[in-house]
């Protein structure tokens, strides 16, 4: 797209492959709340019950659509940073370690951490979607639907990155060959609709309701930073006339018409 403007090329022909603020900060804080889970998970009871590490209280903070509708508000956002096992949180983590900081170049930190939670939250509620099919089982049923984990808000950096910078070739284990970023997304949403099946543990609702958001997201940026551009040049005023000035001005002033 024109209206991003990339820097990452440097003079020697490589990329900075340097973390960014934000994106070192959502590690290392998905890191921390995985530590605090399993330091919970004991005294909490979390081993002897189904889902993430954490107890009970990751069972309140995790996604669960009923609890939701009852006036859980919070579960959108907390999800997200809840993992249920060492292998979740990791590659989510790499996943975003690969894809963010280039994102978070294109959009400034500030806009990157607005944008990851909008993946993150409004992506989750695509689980809502498969539980309205679901009218010939009892309702109660959607009460074992639990969500966890930073998946959405990653699929929706992936998409960005795929925006921002299409061609970024790079390999990709076990292919043998590099792809680009637009091929790694048809790849991974071929691979959500293969784990599609009913019973599966991955939540691809999820999955790709952050692909959605992150494109929406992405495509309507532009559009929203000219208007405002826009707004803000249709609201400046032209600068005022120094009357003082105009008056020195004036005193100096000699009409070569007029003499006495």
């Amino acid at each position: 797209m024109s209206s991003y403007y990339y820097t990452e090329q440097k003079a020697y022909g490589g990329y900075d492959y340097r973390i960014t603020r934000a994106v070192q900060r959502l590690i290392l804080l998905n890191s921390a709340v995985f530590a605090v889970q399993l330091l919970l998970d004991v005294p909490l009871g979390g081993v002897a019950m189904f889902g993430p590490p954490g107890g009970l209280i990751a069972e309140n903070l995790s996604f669960q659509p009923v609890s939701f509708l009852v006036g859980m508000v919070w579960q959108p956002v907390t999800y997200m940073f809840l993992h249920g096992n060492l292998m979740h949180v990791f590659f989510n983590m790499l996943w975003l370690y690969f894809f963010g900081p280039d994102v978070e170049r294109a959009l400034g930190t500030r806009q990157f951490v607005v944008f990851y939670l909008l993946c993150g939250a409004l992506g989750v509620m695509a689980t809502f979607v498969p539980l309205v099919f679901q009218v010939a089982l009892p309702f109660l049923q959607a009460r074992n639907v639990s969500v966890v984990g930073a998946s959405g808000a990653v699929m929706g950096v992936m998409i960005a990155f795929a925006i921002v910078n299409p061609h970024r070739q790079f390999f990709m284990f076990p292919i043998p060959v590099p792809i680009n970023a637009r091929m790694l997304v048809a790849i991974v949403i071929v691979i959500n609709l293969l784990n599609a099946a009913p019973g599966s543990p991955t939540s691809v609702a999820t999955h790709f309701g952050g692909m959605a958001v992150g494109y929406a997201y992405m495509k309507f940026i532009p559009y929203f930073r000219d208007r405002q551009r826009t707004y803000w040049q249709s609201r400046r005023k032209p600068p005022k006339k120094d009357s003082a000035g105009e008056q020195v001005d004036n005193i100096f002033h000699f009409d070569k018409h007029k003499r006495n």
